[in-house]
């Protein structure tokens, strides 16, 4: 959002909740109701959408959920129909986070998938390696270790070249705390100790108290599972000097919870029951219903230990109603959320300029404007009768997610109009693929492009692929911001396999799009093209074929 273009009250009002976000709560919702305000009177998206992003932001950081869902699912429409994609994908990644805090990863993995894909879509490469370290918190949620470390090693790679970053410390703590978790949850105490190490060597010393809170509660289990009961309890006693009072929880809970079960577990009552009831308080200010059953589980399982009989029976008629609450609240989400699904795919891809009377025709149109081709909405309704086909036949089918290297750079550089030109050659490129039959084409978004191919082995899938990039070289499109060459270059991600009966286009493009996330990483060496067998994912040698 360019401030300059506002008169010079609003300009304080937005630099007024930059400086009060975090810090001074009820200063930063007063500005925010003031530019809200301002921004209704005179119909301006962009600052009704700012004013409802920092809103709900202000309220996440100081535990209050139900106004913070509210204000996150109010500042969505605004910003997409101002093209404030930043906004928008830290908005789902916040509503992500919400989501797995309520217990339910599914809606949580939508908002981080969604939030990955405006990044990939509009180059957001600083704010995508975050959704990525919470895809990893999330999988660690549901004890799939492996997949938190492939997504926790995605933000670290990121940050390793990016050390001049603000709050650089900070992410580095969330990192090094996600992988030695995942590491010391698989029993590999040894990577698990030396993420320990980093953790006490690099990020201590330099981050605040509340940030020590989670490091201290890893430390705590790792000694615990070492045995060595001595430094076990000096960690304790660190933590219980720390004032619990104010954390952000949802970003803590996961750690501060299973502490609380380790405390239990080794008869700590008194500490036990001084941190419980100190995250009761706050938890209960989130409304969140899901957490508070937890730590009310561990205060049944406390009562039951110490034979507190009456008290149990009194607290159990408690968390039945909590049951009937959280399924109210579930009812609510699920709403919301098909609520959302239906907004995000439609308005994602409306261009701003577009009038917004036409925008219903839009999105029943299944044909891309600019290059003619299928577009994501035909590529869904094709792709179910691709994936039962090839299912019930057995016969393999392949995806294909590729896109034009260094576009952005080419796109500001020689002009929109240049842009669209050159998105259109190599989508007339891709689409002379369709004459070998039982091929679909279609445009993702931008500058990405999707191909279905049906019933192609292996290394036929590989021919018309290094054919397609050989064909994108050899119009000789002249691209001096390119890093990989002087003329316009494509990357490719493939995967291939045969569907099983829970296989659907999500999990084809998934892969391939993992593929071509690392092909961009290995494109200074020429690396364009990258594949999977869908059958054998977590097979190293299939895994790492990037040609």
């Amino acid at each position: 959002m360019d401030i300059t273009l506002y008169r010079t009250e609003v300009q304080n009002w937005i630099r007024s909740i930059f400086e009060c976000r975090g810090v001074d709560t009820e200063a930063t919702i007063r500005y925010c109701n003031d530019l809200e305000t301002y921004g209704r009177k005179i119909k301006d998206d962009g600052l009704i959408g700012f004013a409802c992003f920092s809103r709900g932001e202000a309220y996440y950081l100081s535990n209050e959920m139900r106004e913070f869902y509210r204000e996150m699912i109010s500042c969505l429409p605004p910003l997409e129909r101002t093209g404030e994609w930043g906004l928008v994908a830290q908005a789902n990644n916040m509503l992500g986070i919400m989501s797995l805090n309520r217990g339910n990863a599914p809606f949580a993995m939508d908002y981080y998938i969604k939030a990955i894909s405006i990044c990939h879509q509009h180059h957001l490469l600083d704010f995508e390696w975050i959704v990525h370290m919470n895809i990893a918190t999330l999988y660690l949620n549901i004890e799939d270790y492996q997949k938190a470390l492939h997504h926790a090693n995605r933000g670290y790679e990121y940050l390793k070249g990016h050390s001049d970053m603000p709050e650089y410390v900070e992410s580095l703590t969330v990192a090094y705390l996600d992988m030695g978790k995942a590491y010391l949850s698989i029993g590999e105490m040894n990577k698990a100790e030396e993420y320990l190490y980093k953790l006490k060597t690099e990020c201590l010393a330099h981050i605040n108290e509340m940030s020590k809170l989670p490091v201290y509660c890893l430390m705590a289990h790792f000694y615990q599972l070492r045995n060595d009961r001595e430094k076990r309890d000096e960690i304790i006693q660190k933590i219980e000097s720390l004032d619990c009072k104010d954390i952000p929880i949802m970003d803590m809970f996961d750690d501060v919870h299973d502490y609380l079960a380790m405390l239990l577990e080794n008869q700590k009552y008194r500490e036990f029951l001084k941190m419980l009831g100190d995250i009761e308080v706050i938890t209960k200010k989130t409304s969140v219903k899901y957490l508070e059953q937890k730590l009310l589980t561990l205060r049944l399982l406390y009562y039951r230990k110490m034979g507190e009989v009456d008290l149990y029976r009194q607290h159990s008629v408690h968390f039945f109603e909590l049951s009937e609450l959280l399924e109210r609240e579930n009812r609510m989400m699920i709403s919301s959320m098909i609520m959302m699904r239906n907004s995000l795919n439609d308005l994602a891809l409306i261009n701003k300029e577009v009038e917004r009377e036409n925008q219903v025709l839009h999105r029943r149109s299944e044909t891309d404007a600019l290059t003619g081709m299928n577009n994501r909405f035909k590529l869904n309704d094709y792709a179910d009768d691709a994936f039962e086909n090839a299912y019930r036949k057995k016969t393999p089918l392949a995806v294909e997610i590729l896109d034009i290297d260094y576009f952005k750079q080419y796109n500001d550089n020689y002009g929109h109009q240049a842009g669209d030109t050159c998105i259109k050659d190599v989508a007339d490129i891709i689409k002379s693929l369709i004459s070998y039959g039982n091929i679909f084409c279609a445009r993702y978004g931008g500058d990405e492009f999707v191909i279905v191919y049906e019933g192609y082995s292996e290394q036929e899938i590989l021919g018309m692929a290094e054919e397609l990039k050989r064909k994108v070289e050899e119009k000789n499109i002249k691209h001096a911001y390119s890093m990989t060459s002087d003329k316009v270059t494509i990357s490719q991600g493939i995967c291939w396999g045969i569907p099983d009966d829970v296989a659907r286009l999500f999990d084809f493009l998934h892969q391939a799009d993992i593929m071509l996330y690392r092909v961009k990483e290995e494109s200074r060496n020429g690396m364009r093209l990258g594949y999977i067998d869908h059958a054998n994912e977590s097979n190293e040698e299939k895994t790492n074929r990037i040609i």
